[in-house]
């Protein structure tokens, strides 16, 4: 599998890498965690050093201190004995709490009691990261553009981030990831630390989860209204400078007379933005729809990542989406169809 990818399960459309355990129907929790390869356990050990006070124990077969300090590990076919594997994930803290992949999944219960289906789960860096996507029964519609309604959770074992949990929409006509929690409140995503309570921490999710109804009428709302506004060349320039702020820098260039060597990282970036905008998969380059489309189709498939969970769902990437978002709503509230100049951004 790619780099990134450890083990996946999936139902429907084949994802881009090509990889994974296809299904043929939605799996129930305990199957995903199967198919995903996701059945090994997390264990955390404290971390021993060998014995500097003694010169003959350090060069002993069992002479070891205990630092104070823990790392976990992964252990496969933990009930074999002779069989195991051992993985190192990461070093942890004394405080962190080890949360089992079904453990970290439970709020996922819920949402199936409410007709969600999974459709992804697995995990990347040889389990140092797990993730599970589940889809809503219902879908939304944009212009002519089909929006599928997801919950996205992640978490680490390797003490590099908590249990994060937000809801996810996915533009069909190419599988272009939208996030609907907003950039300011985030009122949809949910964090839990690895602190020694994180299993008290996940039962409050599941029971968030219970009553939560989210922001899709009114995410879906604004996206409609893209699709009324009408973008001019210096329109769709503002909104890509408003969003992403180093594009402003695409014109630098180097003067090797006088010793000016620049490496215009933001031509790039922005040629496949505008590229999008015009070309990208149900875009026609027309409209804010189309625009906002062009920087989440960037981030979420042009871009290349080491993580691309992580990358796509939690890091600046992500932030850069929202804030697509956002721009946008700001070009909405200063048109009635068409913007021609960067009024009212701020």
């Amino acid at each position: 599998m790619p780099a990134m990818i450890d083990s996946m399960m999936y139902v429907g459309e084949t994802p881009w890498h090509k990889e994974g355990v296809k299904l043929d129907r939605p799996p129930t929790i305990e199957e995903a965690i199967e198919k995903a390869g996701l059945t090994w356990t997390v264990k955390k050990l404290p971390t021993y050093s060998p014995n500097l006070d003694n010169d003959e124990e350090f060069f002993g077969d069992h002479a070891s201190m205990r630092t104070g300090h823990f790392h976990n590990w992964r252990i496969d076919n933990p009930l074999e004995r002779g069989n195991r594997k051992f993985t190192p994930l990461g070093a942890v803290s004394e405080r962190y709490g080890v949360l089992q992949n079904r453990e970290a999944f439970a709020p996922f219960d819920v949402l199936l009691d409410k007709g969600y289906t999974l459709e992804t789960a697995g995990a990347i860096q040889q389990g140092r990261k797990v993730w599970i996507l589940a889809k809503a029964p219902d879908r939304a519609f944009v212009g002519d553009d089909v929006i599928d309604k997801y919950a996205f959770l992640y978490t680490s074992h390797d003490g590099s981030t908590g249990s994060q949990f937000r809801p996810t929409m996915i533009r069909v006509v190419c599988q272009n990831t939208i996030d609907i929690a907003l950039a300011s409140k985030r009122e949809n995503s949910y964090q839990l630390k690895h602190t020694s309570n994180i299993k008290e921490r996940v039962n409050q999710l599941t029971d968030k989860l219970r009553s939560m109804d989210g922001n899709v009428r009114k995410a879906i709302d604004d996206m409609n209204r893209m699709t009324e506004v009408e973008m001019t060349p210096q329109a769709l320039d503002a909104y890509l400078e408003a969003v992403v702020p180093f594009l402003v820098t695409r014109h630098k260039k180097s003067n090797p007379e006088q010793g000016i060597l620049v490496r215009n990282n933001a031509k790039p970036v922005y040629d496949a933005m505008v590229r999008n905008f015009r070309h990208g998969r149900g875009n026609n380059g027309k409209t804010l729809w189309d625009a906002y489309n062009a920087v989440t189709e960037y981030y979420t498939h042009d871009k290349q990542y080491s993580d691309w969970v992580k990358g796509t769902q939690f890091a600046k990437p992500y932030n850069y989406k929202l804030q697509a978002l956002e721009v946008a709503k700001r070009f909405i509230k200063h048109s009635k169809s068409v913007v021609t100049a960067p009024i009212g951004l701020n």
